[in-house]
C-alpha cells in the first residue's frame, strides 16, 4: 500500500506542478492555430530555398502538433507545393517542441533547459532542412511512391474565412485547445504520466549517474530507446524530467526529447511515402547527429555552470503540492478524463487488455469484470489512507494542506485517504551538507559559482574560498514548515556570516594559519543566525575546503603566501630552539641547585657528626684523663708511623739507632754498636 501511495503521490505530483503551464500552452496554441491558419502556412513554404526552410522551422516551432497529427499536415503541405527541404524541416521542428511542450518543461526544469529545448529543435530543422535542399539541387534525391490516403486520424483543421472579433477568436481557440487537439493528446498524457510516476518508484536514485556514463555513451542510449517510441513532445517531458531526477544527463535527456517525438516507425514511412528514401536516410542522421552533437553542448554547458537538475526534478517528484497547484492538477485530470470518455480511449484499451486476458478466460468488460475493477479502484483508495513513518523519521498528517496532527514516532498510520489527507514525513536523524564555492571537473568555474566563492577581507582584497556546511534537523515542524527552501537558508547565510567574518581580517590573516579560528567563529555566527529566525536548524561544522586569492594574482598571492609561511615556519622553529634552550638551562640549574643542596646537607651532618664525636672524647676525656692520654699517643703514633714500612716496638731498656731510608737510597754505614746507647736519625 505503501508503494501505491508513493506512485501515486509521485504521478500526481507531477500532473500538478505541469498542469498550469500546459493548460496555458494549450491556450496560446489553440490562438496560434485560430490566428495562423493551415493556408497561409502552406503559401509561404513553397520552392527549395534557404528562406521556406527557415519559415517552415520557424513556424513549426510553436505549433502544437504532436507526431500524430503533424504527419497529413506535412502531406497537405507537400501536395500543396512546399518543397522537400521546407517540407522535412515542418516534420522535424513541429513534433519537437511546440507551446504546450515549452509550458510543461519551464513548469519541470529550468528556465535554461525551456530555452536550449524549442532552440535545439530550430538548429536540426535547419540544418537537415537545408541539407535535403542541396540533395535536391545535386539531383541525387530518388523519386516517393505514389502518395495514397494516409488514414491519420489526427486534430481537426480549423479554418474560418472573414473577420472574427476577439470573442469568437478566444471561444474558436478554447474550442480546439481542449477539444481536437486534447483528444488527440490525451492518450499520449495518461500515458506519459502514468509511465513517469512507474519510473520514478522503480528506478533508485543515481541510478544513471552510477551505472550510465555521461556523455556520447548516454545520448547513444537515449537514441536507441527513443527512436522507434511513438510519443509527443509534450508527454514525454515528465519523462525525461523523472530521468533527470534519476541522475540522467541533461544532455542525454535533451537527446531523447529531440529524437522521441521526430523519429518513430508512423514518421519514418511517412516520409519515405513522401519524400523518398535518400531523403528518410539524411532526415534520420540529421535528426540524431543534431541531438547528439547538441546533447554534447548541452552536457557541457550545464556541467561548465556548476548547474545540477537532478535536486530540481527529485522536488518535483518527492515535494508537497500547494493547494492552488492542486486544483489545477484536479483540473487536468478532468479534462484527460473528458477526452478520453469522449474518444473512446478506455474502450480500446479495454478491447485490448480483453485480447490479452482471453486465454486465460477473464473478460475486463462482464459485469463481474466491472464490479471486480470497482471494487480493486475503491480498494486502492481507501488504500492511500494507510501511510508508514519509518525509522528515523516524523509525519505530520495533512488535511487539504493544515496540519492536522503530529507523528513523532515510526509506525503505520492511518487518515483519511487522498485527497483528503495525506501523509508528509521528515528523515531527521540524517545529516545534510550544503558545499559552495567547489568546481566540479576541470572546466573553468561559471560566474555564478565564483560571486558564491567571492569574500572580501578588511584591505579591499578578493579572495576565493570553498567550504561545506554540515547541519541536521534540530526542530523538525519549523524545519519542514517555516522554512521554504531549508538548504537555500542555510546557503545565504553561511555567505553572510563568512563574510562578516573575512571583512574584520586581513588577506594575509586568512590565507595562512588561523583557520580553525575562523571556522569556529563562522559557525557559531552562522548558528545564531538560523536561530533569530527560527529555522529549527542545528549546524554541525563548518569547514574551509580552499582558501585562494583571485586567478589573475593567485601566483603572487601564493608566493607571498609561501613566504608568509616560510616566516611562520621558522618563527616557529625559533621558538621551539627557545624552547628547548629553556628547557635545558632550567634543567642543568635545577641540577646544580639539587647538588649544592646534597652538598650542603653533607657537608653540614658531617660537621655535626665531627662535632659530637668531639664532644663525646671530650667527654670521655674528662671521666677518663689517662685513658684519654692514652688514646691520643697512640693516634699521635698512627699518624706519625702511617708511611713507614718497619715498626719496632722495644722497651726501655734497649738502645736502638733508627733510620729513615728512602727508596733508591743506600744506608749509611752503622757505627759499632755500643750498649746503651739509643739515637735516632
Amino acid at each position: 500500500m505503501g508503494i501505491l501511495t508513493s506512485y501515486l503521490a509521485a504521478v500526481f505530483s507531477m500532473m500538478a506542478e505541469s498542469a498550469p503551464y500546459l493548460l496555458l500552452g494549450f491556450f496560446l496554441a489553440g490562438v496560434l492555430r485560430v490566428l495562423i491558419p493551415q493556408k497561409k502556412v502552406t503559401r509561404y513554404l513553397g520552392g527549395e530555398s534557404f528562406r521556406s526552410v527557415a519559415l517552415a522551422s520557424i513556424f513549426g516551432v510553436p505549433l502544437p502538433l504532436c507526431s500524430c497529427s503533424v504527419l497529413p499536415t506535412a502531406t497537405a503541405l507537400r501536395k500543396s507545393g512546399a518543397g522537400k527541404g521546407a517540407t522535412t524541416s515542418f516534420l522535424i521542428s513541429t513534433p519537437e517542441t511546440g507551446l504546450d511542450s515549452i509550458g510543461i518543461t519551464w513548469a519541470l526544469l529550468d528556465p535554461l533547459f525551456t530555452l536550449l529545448r524549442p532552440l535545439s529543435a530550430l538548429v536540426t530543422a535547419l540544418l537537415t532542412g537545408s541539407l535535403v535542399n542541396r540533395l535536391v539541387a545535386a539531383g541525387r534525391d530518388d523519386e516517393p511512391p505514389p502518395l495514397e490516403s494516409e488514414g491519420a486520424t489526427c486534430a481537426a483543421e480549423v479554418e474560418s474565412n472573414g473577420k472574427r472579433s476577439p470573442r469568437e477568436v478566444l471561444t474558436e481557440a478554447l474550442r480546439y485547445a481542449f477539444g481536437p487537439l486534447l483528444d488527440d493528446l490525451a492518450q499520449w498524457f495518461i500515458l506519459g504520466f502514468l509511465l513517469s510516476g512507474f519510473l520514478a518508484l522503480v528506478i533508485p536514485d543515481g541510478f544513471f549517474a552510477e551505472y550510465v556514463p555521461s556523455g556520447l555513451l548516454a545520448g547513444l542510449i537515449m537514441v536507441a530507446v527513443a527512436t522507434p517510441m511513438y510519443i509527443c513532445a509534450a508527454a514525454a517531458t515528465p519523462l525525461a524530467a523523472v530521468l533527470i531526477a534519476k541522475g540522467l544527463d541533461p544532455g542525454a535527456a535533451l537527446v531523447f526529447l529531440l529524437v522521441g517525438p521526430a523519429t518513430n516507425i508512423a514518421t519514418a514511412l511517412v516520409v519515405y511515402r513522401l519524400l523518398g528514401r535518400r531523403i528518410l536516410v539524411l532526415y534520420l542522421a540529421g535528426v540524431v547527429g543534431c541531438a547528439l552533437l547538441i546533447g554534447a553542448v548541452v552536457s557541457g554547458l550545464y556541467a561548465g555552470r556548476g548547474m545540477d537538475l537532478s535536486p530540481a526534478a527529485a522536488g518535483l517528484i518527492e515535494g508537497g503540492v500547494s493547494p492552488v497547484r492542486m486544483v489545477f492538477g484536479l483540473f487536468l485530470v478532468l479534462l484527460l478524463l473528458r477526452s478520453a470518455l469522449r474518444t473512446g480511449l478506455f474502450g480500446r484499451w479495454a478491447a485490448r487488455i480483453r485480447v490479452l486476458t482471453g486465454p486465460l478466460g477473464f473478460d475486463p468488460a462482464s459485469r463481474a469484470g466491472r464490479v471486480t475493477l470497482v471494487g480493486l479502484l475503491v480498494l486502492v483508495w481507501l488504500a492511500t489512507g494507510l501511510s508508514v513513518v519509518g525509522p528515523g523519521e516524523v509525519g505530520w498528517v495533512v488535511r487539504f494542506g493544515r496540519v492536522v496532527r503530529d507523528v513523532p514516532e515510526s509506525g503505520l498510520v492511518v487518515h483519511w485517504p487522498a485527497p483528503i489527507e495525506r501523509l508528509t514525513v521528515l528523515p531527521v536523524e540524517m545529516v545534510r551538507s550544503v558545499e559552495i564555492g567547489h568546481v566540479r571537473g576541470d572546466l573553468p568555474p561559471p560566474r555564478d559559482l565564483e560571486a558564491q566563492a567571492e569574500a572580501m577581507t578588511g584591505e579591499e582584497n578578493l579572495l576565493r574560498i570553498a567550504y561545506t556546511v554540515q547541519f541536521s534537523v534540530e526542530e523538525p515542524y519549523r524545519y519542514r514548515y517555516r522554512v521554504d527552501d531549508p538548504e537555500g537558508l542555510v546557503r545565504a547565510f553561511a555567505e553572510s556570516a563568512l563574510r562578516t567574518a573575512v571583512a574584520d581580517r586581513g588577506s594575509a590573516w586568512v590565507l595562512v594559519g588561523h583557520r580553525a579560528e575562523l571556522q569556529d567563529e563562522i559557525r557559531r555566527g552562522l548558528q545564531r543566525n538560523l536561530s533569530d529566525v527560527e529555522s529549527g536548524i542545528r549546524v554541525l561544522s563548518f569547514a574551509l575546503e580552499d582558501v585562494h586569492a583571485a586567478p589573475q594574482v593567485h601566483p603572487a598571492y601564493r608566493d607571498v603566501a609561501s613566504s608568509l609561511e616560510d616566516r611562520e615556519t621558522s618563527i616557529r622553529e625559533a621558538e621551539g630552539d627557545r624552547l628547548e634552550s629553556q628547557a635545558g638551562a632550567r634543567a642543568v640549574a635545577f641540577r646544580q641547585v639539587e647538588e649544592a643542596e646534597g652538598e650542603y646537607e653533607r657537608r653540614v651532618r658531617r660537621a655535626r657528626g665531627e662535632a659530637e664525636a668531639f664532644l663525646k672524647r671530650l667527654e670521655a676525656y674528662r671521666e677518663s684523663p689517662g685513658v684519654t692520654r692514652l688514646r691520643m699517643v697512640f693516634e699521635a703514633a698512627e699518624a706519625a708511623l702511617r708511611a713507614a714500612r718497619v715498626i719496632l716496638l722495644l722497651r726501655g731498656d734497649v738502645d736502638v739507632e733508627l733510620w729513615s731510608v728512602r727508596e733508591g737510597e743506600v744506608a749509611p754505614k752503622l757505627p759499632p754498636f755500643e750498649s746503651g746507647r739509643e739515637e735516632s736519625k
